[in-house]
């Protein structure tokens, strides 16, 4: 009986040591495991045998953030850096930059360089490999990259992160529609292009909750915003609504505290609105939207409580005085939705300033900080949790 136990329990030791050896540790896609600095050599060689990517993505420790290690190589007598969310890019808040930002050391006498740093376990992070003042690159070791504002740039995202399942399912069926046309203004001198969705099933008598979008035509193409309402919708995660997206002609004009655009928004869009639709007459129902610079607008639309009664800022890029004309809560209160992306450093400052400033003028903010960066990726793949947020059930009270 002893032998029999003991042959048993060396051929489970056996089988163990064999699963060791070639067990092949699962990630998710654009990932990859990070060794310590002795490795660091080794992890090279793979990569330029291209049996493996770049960064190196390390585990999760028990206590802490995970570790990521960038590599790339010396080009010639240019030294690499790396700019990124997790890294910096090297902006400065009065416009200048510090090229400095990134810096790499010297892997041996290999000719790479590497950047060591740490990130949420759920990060999603965009960067570029620098050569000069002017010279980007995409990460030619890392198959994943995504369209930033300016152009392309290089992505990974952790283990931990879960893309929006809106963008992994397929489309939904039936989906809304969508009607391209313009509305002449008085106030603005000129016809805007204004894009509007209306729910599948609408009905005309039926008084729907209405959400206007600055930055139109971006967030229905770029961020795809039909497809993620239809998704919603369909999931009954969010009410049937009418969603109207209005676009800019100067970004920086029409989104300025006390811009035209905010009258032509509240004193001639809603009205036609209401002419050719059918959705509510409560401001209480109504929302305005913004992201980034756009977010002025929003805020500054809604500043009167008159016209909207709920919020939402998508990574907003704030200036200073830009929550101050919001009234305090009275008959209505703003129901706000902000989500602020971690490696946003200039603007998570305030945006946090922001939610303190609403809620202590007694309106209700949803505040959710992604472990992300600036970018179009990180305020399309978060149009969902401001929809919810606004058009969702409220939570109860307590």
């Amino acid at each position: 009986m002893r032998l029999r136990t003991a042959v048993l329990l060396l051929a489970i030791l056996a089988a163990l040591v064999l699963i060791g050896r070639f067990a092949i540790p699962l990630r998710a896609p654009g990932t990859s495991d990070s060794g310590g600095a002795p490795s660091l050599e080794a992890a090279i060689r793979e990569i330029d045998a291209g049996r493996r990517t770049s960064p190196l993505v390390g585990d999760q420790p028990r206590r802490g953030k995970p570790s990521v290690t960038f590599l790339a190589r010396r080009d010639g007598n240019d030294v690499p850096r790396i700019v990124s969310d997790a890294t910096g890019w090297g902006e400065r808040q009065d416009g200048t930059f510090d090229y400095s930002a990134g810096k790499m050391t010297p892997v041996g006498q290999t000719g790479w360089y590497s950047l060591e740093t740490k990130v949420e376990p759920y990060a999603r992070i965009e960067y570029l490999i620098a050569y000069g003042a002017s010279d980007y690159r995409l990460d030619p070791h890392n198959p994943r990259k995504v369209q930033r504002a300016n152009g392309p740039a290089s992505e990974f995202v952790m283990p931990g992160y879960m893309p929006p399942q809106e963008f992994v399912d397929p489309p939904m069926r039936p989906a809304g529609t969508v009607i391209d046309t313009v509305v002449e203004s008085r106030i603005l001198h000129d016809a805007r292009r204004v894009i509007v969705y209306t729910p599948p099933g609408y009905q005309r008598g039926v008084a729907y909750p209405l959400a206007v979008f600055h930055d139109g035509a971006l967030v229905v193409n770029t961020g795809e915003a039909p497809r993620v309402l239809d998704w919603l919708i369909a999931h009954r995660a969010i009410e049937p609504i009418v969603a109207v997206f209005v676009d800019p002609q100067s970004r920086v004009a029409d989104y300025r505290r006390g811009a035209p655009m905010r009258a032509f928004v509240t004193d001639e869009l809603l009205p036609w609105i209401a002419a050719h639709y059918s959705v509510t007459k409560d401001p209480g129902e109504r929302a305005i939207i913004g992201m980034s610079a756009s977010a002025r607008g929003a805020v500054d639309a809604a500043a009167s409580l008159q016209s909207f009664g709920r919020l939402g800022l998508l990574i907003p890029a704030l200036d200073p005085g830009d929550i101050d004309v919001v009234k305090p809560r009275g008959p209505l209160e703003l129901r706000v939705s902000i989500v602020a992306a971690t490696y946003d450093t200039l603007n998570f400052a305030a945006a946090r300033q922001a939610q303190l400033t609403l809620a202590d003028l007694g309106h209700r903010v949803d505040f959710v900080e992604v472990p992300e960066g600036h970018s179009t990726v990180t305020w399309r793949t978060h149009l969902r949790t401001v929809l919810i947020s606004l058009f969702g059930p409220l939570p109860r009270q307590r």
